[in-house]
């Protein structure tokens, strides 16, 4: 009878071996709620065009839960872009929410209205004017690029692009597996990593770098047999490495990107486990969330990643949309679907300035190889713009046509630093709005 039972654990552990790790429940550290949680706000309208000196009211609402009907909020404070009132340049709001904007046209002409909302978990919330009817439009100011044929160029293959803690630009390059630092004008400063390889240091493929408040560098490492995020300090001294390979809580397969909330908690997304990882300031897991699927709030192949001021997540699909979710998971909403055949289709990564507008760095039909090609197919399309609620405001292209996107970088004061790859070369184009 013993020999029996023995024989049939070993081959119900052996079954258990076989079947895909993707159908085995996973350790995500949190009990998940699929329902919205409480004490959530919205703002409406959520865009409006106005003409010179006419006004708009803009309202708050908590929203509704399980047996909790909808309420106005005990307290919400106005502000234009980030200005508490506003002014006459940009436009003034009351205490009741009604903007009215300038009499004369700003330079830009999007104007961010700012709402917080002391009592709510998303306690900051975003509105956006645009005076005149026409979309606004961002221009080139500088543009600066290696050629892939030059012996002495240090980028092969940029892929991930962030700022440091004085605005330098930093650039994980896949292609020379190398994470390099510049300045805003193109001006080599150092190679912070320690070479290519696996060791602690050194870096394979890289992804994906960013800084924290500290302006400790993060940089998400996924190529290979060990995929990870190492660290290094803001004068490029390595510091530490933390995350296993595998399908668990805290694990990597393929990281992409990554962002930090206001409690300094880093979000990580992984294309390969379909799901966002969350790790303290220190790189400790705290938990996990996400699962692959085609329905709303669940992910096929995930690759951007931004967090905005008041803790929420928009994470984007490669092949649309972009999502938005609390920070434990919950699905708030959703935008930037594919639009063949003139429009994007292919999404590669999500970036927010700090009026919580995403920026995604888009592809059209023609797709990477359509424009390493010069194919022409589609739009000529780069950079899509949102609102923090998923409503258009905008999109554009780089100066040159076989510049294809990769990711882009925006600065407190709304520049936009966009990464490019050609045929010939590759670099890093400036954009400021009109």
């Amino acid at each position: 009878m013993n020999t029996f039972i023995s024989k049939k654990l070993i081959l119900i552990s052996f079954i258990f071996t076989l079947c895909p790790i993707s159908a085995q429940v996973k350790n995500t550290g949190i009990e998940k709620n699929w329902g919205p949680r409480h004490n959530r706000a919205t703002i409406s309208p959520s865009l409006v065009h106005l003409e010179l000196s006419e006004k708009q009211g803009f309202k708050t609402v908590m929203v509704a839960t399980r047996l909790m009907a909808a309420d106005v909020p005990k307290e919400t404070n106005w502000a234009v872009n980030d200005i508490p009132g506003g002014n006459p340049t940009i436009g003034i709001i009351d205490e009741n929410g009604v903007y009215t904007a300038p009499t004369s046209i700003p330079s830009p002409r999007e104007i961010h209205i700012c709402a917080e909302v002391p009592e709510a978990v998303n306690r900051f919330l975003f509105a956006t004017v645009i005076i005149g009817e026409e979309e606004p439009k961002y221009k080139p100011i500088h543009i600066w690029s290696e050629k892939k044929d030059d012996p002495d160029a240090r980028m092969s293959g940029p892929h991930g692009i962030g700022l440091d803690q004085e605005g330098n630009i930093l650039i994980a390059d896949r292609g020379s597996s190398s994470v390099l630092r510049y300045s805003t004008t193109g001006d080599f400063i150092e190679r912070i990593d320690d070479g290519s390889g696996s060791k602690p240091g050194e870096v394979n493929e890289p992804r994906e770098v960013t800084s924290d408040v500290e302006g400790r560098i993060f940089v998400t490492d996924s190529k290979g047999d060990r995929p990870r995020v190492q660290v290094w300090n803001h004068k490029g001294e390595f510091q530490k490495i933390f995350a296993e390979k595998g399908r668990w809580q805290g694990m990597l397969l393929r990281a992409h990107g990554m962002d930090f909330d206001h409690l300094r908690r880093l979000f990580v997304v992984d294309v390969d486990n379909m799901a966002v990882k969350v790790y303290d300031k220190n790189g400790t897991s705290l938990f996990d969330w996400g699962e692959e699927g085609l329905a709303k709030g669940q992910f096929n192949a995930p690759h951007g990643l931004f967090v905005d001021r008041a803790g929420d997540v928009f994470v984007t699909g490669y092949y649309g949309p972009t999502q938005k979710f609390s920070p434990e998971g919950d699905f708030i909403t959703d935008f930037g679907y594919g639009d063949p055949p003139d429009g994007a289709v292919y999404f590669h990564s999500v970036s927010g300035d700090k009026w919580g507008n995403a920026y995604l760095s888009v592809r059209s039909k023609g797709g990477y190889d359509g424009a390493m090609e010069g194919l022409g197919e589609g739009k000529h399309l780069s950079i899509m713009k949102f609102n923090n609620n998923g409503s258009f405001i905008t999109s554009w292209a780089y100066s040159a046509i076989e510049h294809s996107e990769s990711e882009v970088a925006i600065t407190n004061d709304g520049i936009v630093y966009g990464l490019f790859i050609g045929p010939n070369d590759v670099g890093v184009e400036t954009f400021v709005q009109e």
